[in-house]
């Protein structure tokens, strides 16, 4: 490395320390609240009860309603705030409008209090927040995220921050001798390892969960106890034991601590915790500190490694390959994912979304020693607690593997080809005018990294039996090659009818080149003989990274290139016709199975019914690539309800080979064959 490079990378990494996230929760004193009118409704029927308990101070339970007044305005809710035998607390809080005041001396205690205070509750939830603690954006609505995405859940907590921006707790787990480990505790706030939504055994001081339980019972707290901290724990773990609910900690609701001498006033219920759950809980703590965090997940635990963001919105690949991690999540497997290349600007909404998933995600972070860790570093440090690294695509493969050759210790490797870039490039070549050496060299290349990938891994994961079939024709040992495809699932839908439909659609990625070459070979070959017979039919052209120079060129009222959707629905519901004149290409054409799964007619070539098993005329339409061809298909679809009605009805018949199970089943197999039970 060359002195100037040297001092740039070390401006580079300052500046990355310093601009480092913290979480700001700034106290305002008591002058400040003279002057602030409080704004809380009386809500009728709110969503959520919030009821704050733990403190007789004053300033702290004023900073606590403060933050909850600036966050989540959007829900519904009433806030109802204990007074532990406070007179100031009392005078101050009786003026406020819109909160319930709850006087604990009145009560036999803080968890009576609590229990009461949840009798007297309006909200479907319950949300019980230590007074120590000031919420941050987003703090109720992450947690309410997780009771609408994930099944089974009990209770939902938050992460809790010091003052000094170090976790204070990532949830708890709990073993033999009921033994709490805090996880992530005085870790940096944006350790991978306690960024992503995950079970635990019960968390504290922030915790939402219904109100009312399964039987149609108020979920209270167990009295016995007579602080906040051992009776939260133990609600969780009762909704665990009596109605199999589950606690789940959601690092995306954050909220900065100030005082944690409520855990130490907890010591005098720890014995009574112990003598009630020691039976229940009887895993032994896993010694080696690096596999403690994981030791609830079932073996394997996976190493993804990819060369770009996965965008489940934007390309089948990646629909594919959420698909896949969900599989594996229901079975129970923990997922780390690191990408080669991240751009601040267009993935970080996609790490949000993964750590929402459940996945941890390898990025650039400073730790509590104001040190940054490198992804390749966490790529390394996590060969100490999976044991298998999936890696996906040739030069990702090249890259990856060339970072932990050598460190690897056991663990399984599996390749995955998504699909086969040099076959790809092979076809590609028929529809270029001059195939020069560098692009043979450039083919060569590829097809090299490819079977060198696929020759040292553990196994190989093909996108369909015809690459399957290929692969092993050149070599690669065949009982080593597993298909996982993607997974496409009928949308429960009402579908709209033949004569209310109208207009073509095609939908793709056009970072992807065979996309880019049917959008011009149905903008200048194919769609001039449709217009000549029916110049009414028009077409949308949706998906992400089209060329803004094609667009300027293509874009008419007959022609509508719109680019990427949020949700694509609409289109697959109101078109007549789905067209996929792929010309090249390799793997199976996500497109073509998402048409499908709207029961939306699809007109395509040989190539794009590639590995999708349909059938002319049966499930869809099969032209060869000459235009006139497709437009005589387009034409006779268009306008041939009888015919339209054949492929609409028979269009889910192709998916059974791309459905969940199939694919479940398939990677169960190739977990088996890598030693691993079901």
């Amino acid at each position: 490395m060359g002195i100037k490079r040297f001092f740039k990378n070390k401006i580079k990494d300052y500046q990355f320390i310093k601009n480092q996230r913290k979480v700001t929760a700034n106290l305002q004193n008591l002058d400040f609240f003279k002057s602030h009118p409080f704004n809380f409704s009386a809500e009728i029927n709110p969503e959520v009860s919030i009821i704050i308990h733990g403190s007789n101070d004053l300033k702290m339970i004023l900073n606590c309603l403060y933050a909850i007044e600036k966050y989540n305005q959007n829900i519904s809710k009433e806030v109802i705030v204990i007074n532990d035998k406070s007179s100031e607390v009392q005078q101050y809080l009786e003026k406020i409008k819109g909160i319930i005041l709850i006087n604990n001396e009145e009560i036999n205690g803080l968890t009576q209090a609590i229990n009461h205070s949840i009798e007297k509750a309006k909200g479907r939830f319950i949300y019980l927040l230590d007074s120590h603690a000031l919420v941050q954006e987003n703090y109720l609505s992450s947690l309410m995220e997780v009771f609408n995405t994930k099944e089974n859940v009990g209770a939902v907590g938050s992460k809790m921050i010091s003052a000094e921006n170090n976790i204070t707790s990532a949830g708890n787990l709990l073993f033999e001798n009921s033994e709490i480990v805090e996880l992530g505790k005085s870790e940096a706030i944006d350790t991978p390892q306690f960024n992503f939504v995950r079970k635990v055994d019960f968390c504290t001081g922030s915790l939402l969960f219904s109100k009312i339980n399964k039987t149609g019972d108020l979920n209270l707290l167990n009295q016995t106890f007579s602080s906040s901290h051992f009776a939260e724990a133990d609600l969780c773990l009762k909704l665990k034991k009596n109605d199999n609910l589950n606690t789940y900690y959601q690092p995306l609701s954050e909220l900065v601590c100030f005082d944690n001498s409520f855990k130490t006033k907890a010591n005098n219920d720890k014995e009574d915790f112990a003598n009630h759950w020691n039976s229940y809980f009887t895993d032994r703590k896993y010694l080696k500190s690096e596999k403690i965090n994981y030791i609830t997940y079932k073996t394997p635990n996976f190493l993804f490694l990819e060369e770009n963001m996965p965008k489940p919105d934007q390309d089948s690949g990646s629909r594919r390959f959420m698909e896949m991690l969900k599989i594996l999540q229901r079975n129970g497997h923990h997922i780390v994912l690191a990408v080669k290349h991240f751009d601040e600007a267009n993935d970080s909404n996609y790490i949000t979304y993964f750590q929402n998933a459940g996945i941890e995600i390898c990025r650039d972070y400073v730790n509590a020693q104001n040190k940054i860790v490198k992804v390749i570093d966490q790529v390394v440090n996590a060969l100490a607690y999976v044991e298998v690294i999936w890696i996906f695509r040739p030069l990702g493969f090249d890259y990856w593997y060339s970072l932990i050759n050598g460190k690897i210790n056991g663990q399984k490797i599996i390749y995955d080809m998504v699909d086969l870039h040099y076959l790809r490039m092979e076809r590609e070549n028929n529809y270029i005018d001059v195939v020069t050496d560098e692009r043979e060299k450039e083919i060569n290349f590829f097809k090299e990294k490819e079977y060198a990938g696929m020759n040292i891994s553990d196994a190989v994961i093909s996108i369909s039996d015809e690459e399957k079939n290929t692969v092993s024709e050149n070599g690669v040992k065949k009982d080593k090659i597993f298909t996982v495809s993607n997974i496409h699932k009928p949308v429960d839908n009402v579908p709209l009818g033949f004569s209310e439909r109208e207009g073509l659609l095609f939908i793709g990625g056009y970072n992807h080149l065979p996309n880019i070459d049917a959008v011009k070979f149905l903008h200048d070959q194919i769609l001039p003989l449709v217009w000549a017979k029916n110049n009414h039919i028009k077409i949308s052209i949706l998906g992400p990274d089209f060329p803004a120079d094609l667009k300027e060129k293509y874009h008419s009222e007959r022609f509508q290139i719109l680019g990427y959707q949020e949700t694509v629905d609409f289109w697959f519901e109101n078109s007549r016709v789905f067209v996929a004149p792929l010309r090249y290409g390799a793997g199976v054409k996500g497109k073509i199975g998402q048409a499908l799964e709207f029961k939306l007619p699809v007109i395509t070539t040989g190539i794009g019914a590639e590995g999708m098993s349909l059938e002319d005329a049966k499930t869809a339409l099969i032209s060869d690539e000459n235009p006139q061809n497709f437009a005589d298909k387009i034409l006779e679809l268009y306008d041939n309800e009888s015919l339209w009605q054949t492929l609409h009805e028979n269009s889910l018949l192709p998916l059974s080979k791309f459905s969940i199970e199939t694919q479940e089943q398939n990677i169960k197999k190739m977990l088996q064959y890598l030693g691993f039970e079901n």
